[in-house]
């Protein structure tokens, strides 16, 4: 399989990415503490929107995550998707770059209810013979899992048996753990660890 990254690429985009979080993504603040989705309080609190609606960073981001999935595969998924709409800028990037190198990944997007009218679907995207196809979960931000999980399940009624998701950031708040109890393995490109009190 032909490299999607070389290991000079790999640092620069990784260090980028990180300075690029640090400076507009990330506040740790241990006095007011923040409220996350998950209804939890925490002192570390992470907007990656900030960072990846910027395109270069999109791409830089979308090229590493790509690159994680390869090197965790060993080769491309038929699909990546995961829960809108924190996935959504990640999946159609993924999906775009295999497009570039010949290897069709197809993007599908979980909507968080299904729609109320026409086909009532849940999941958007074209499925095909979904038990045979491989699919990986994408989401930005991992802290319990739960976005994650909605997407499990959404891509299980449909017919895929997701083994792997991939993320820009494990928070490191039981989202592994919980991802794993469904069979699910995390891999992410960094991790809390990497920015508290950097």
């Amino acid at each position: 399989m032909e490299e999607l990254l070389t290991d000079k690429e790999l640092v620069n985009y990784m260090n980028t990415l990180k300075k690029y979080i640090l400076e507009h993504s990330y506040r740790e603040n241990h006095e007011q503490m923040f409220t996350l989705a998950s209804g939890k309080k925490s002192p570390y609190y992470f907007d990656l929107k900030m960072t990846i609606f910027y395109p270069p960073n999109l791409l830089m981001a979308s090229k590493l995550m790509l690159n994680l999935i390869y090197q965790t595969l060993g080769k491309k998924p038929d699909y990546a998707g995961g829960l809108t709409m924190g996935a959504d800028p990640l999946v159609y990037g993924i999906s775009s770059l295999s497009a570039e190198r010949g290897d069709l990944i197809y993007p599908l997007i979980v909507r968080k209810q299904s729609k109320d009218h026409g086909s009532k679907k849940r999941v958007e995207g074209i499925i095909e013979n979904a038990a045979a196809k491989e699919i990986v979960l994408i989401d930005d931000v991992i802290t319990t899992g739960g976005s994650t999980l909605q997407a499990y399940e959404a891509m299980c009624e449909v017919g895929f048996k997701p083994k792997f998701a991939f993320s820009i950031l494990d928070r490191e708040e039981g989202g592994l753990m919980n991802l794993a109890a469904s069979g699910v393995t995390l891999k992410s490109l960094f991790s809390l660890a990497d920015f508290k009190s950097a």
